[in-house]
Parts: structure tokens; sequence; C-alpha cells
């Protein structure tokens, strides 16, 4: 069986039918220290993975299902982020630099305390976290 890294590189619709079937085997997509700058994950399920320490840079996200993910250390410098929903996620010690989360849900959501909303790109519509 292929890695959760080998089978999100073949693109969000074969990624989110497998992660369906983890989710459903109770197991958690293991995505740490990923390699996917730039890749385009737009619309893709990653709810709750770990992508701890995982390298997005310039990745498109946009739409992407991040609810509950742990993002801590991740680069998501330049990451497209926009209508993505991140209620819940974990971004402690991620770098945010210039990513775009217009319209972006961080209801909930765990920001490193150095984060300012200046290193990023946002609207009216983003829903910051309390």
């Amino acid at each position: 069986m292929d890695g959760d890294e080998a089978v999100l590189r073949r693109g969000p619709a074969e990624w989110n039918a497998h992660a369906r079937r983890r989710r459903a085997e109770g197991v958690r997509a293991d995505l740490r220290t990923a390699e996917l700058p730039g890749a385009d994950l737009a619309h893709a399920d990653l709810a709750r993975a770990d992508l701890r320490g995982a390298v997005l840079a310039g990745a498109y996200l946009m739409s992407a299902d991040l609810r509950g993910a742990d993002l801590d250390g991740a680069d998501l410098s330049e990451a497209y982020l926009i209508q993505a929903d991140l209620a819940n996620a974990r971004l402690v010690g991620a770098v945010l630099e210039g990513a775009d989360l217009s319209g972006a849900d961080l209801t909930g959501a765990c920001l490193d305390p150095s984060f300012t909303r200046s290193q990023v790109i946002s609207d009216v519509l983003t829903v910051w976290p309390d």
C-alpha cells in the first residue's frame, strides 16, 4: 500500500477517496515532514491530518478541509489557503509569511504566540480565532 504522501501527490480526487477509507478504519493521515511545495491540493480532505513539519510553501489549498489538522512547524509560506477550513487546527511554529487566508475559517485554531495578521493576506471574510 502506498504511503499517505505518495497518494496525496497523485491529487485531491484520489487523496479524498483514500482519506475517507483511512478515516473509516480509524487511522489518521500521517503527512509529517511531507515535501509538497507548490502542490495542487485544492479541495483536499486533510481533516485531522498530521502535517507537523510539512513543507507546503506555495501550495494551492483553496477550499481544503484542514479541520483539526496538526500543522505545528509546517511551512505554509506563500500558500493559497483561500476559503480553507482551518477550524481547530494547530499552527504553532508554522511559517505563514505571505499565505493567503482570504475567506478562511480559523475558528478555534491555535496560532503561534508570535503570529501577527500583518504576516498574511486576509479579508473581511476571514474568521479568526477568539
